[in-house]
């Protein structure tokens, strides 16, 4: 059995898709608590900025290799990066 096989049985593209998801939504309560109650301390905005970069960087490689997993799932986890950075400097 070929990898590609493999990849049918086991259904590897809504796998993907459902991981993709996954880290669209992850740090999502972090951005919404942040947006609630307007509280800072214990944020890595460091940490944000390195996820920010990471994932426009996989969003561009998706874009440039036509992969929309990466270029929707990475893309919109860059935007939830984003908001969060945004909102750590209006509300420190």
């Amino acid at each position: 059995m070929t990898r590609e096989d493999f990849a049918k049985r086991i259904r590897w593209e809504r796998i993907i898709w459902v991981a993709g998801f996954v880290n669209v939504v992850a740090m999502m309560p972090q951005t919404w608590h942040l947006f609630r109650t307007h509280e800072t301390a214990g944020l890595s905005v460091g940490m944000v900025f390195i996820y920010l970069i990471v994932q426009a960087a996989f969003c561009l490689e998706g874009y440039f290799k036509r992969n929309a997993v990466f270029f929707w799932c990475l893309g919109s986890s860059a935007i939830v990066s984003a908001v969060t950075i945004v909102l750590y400097y209006r509300y420190s």
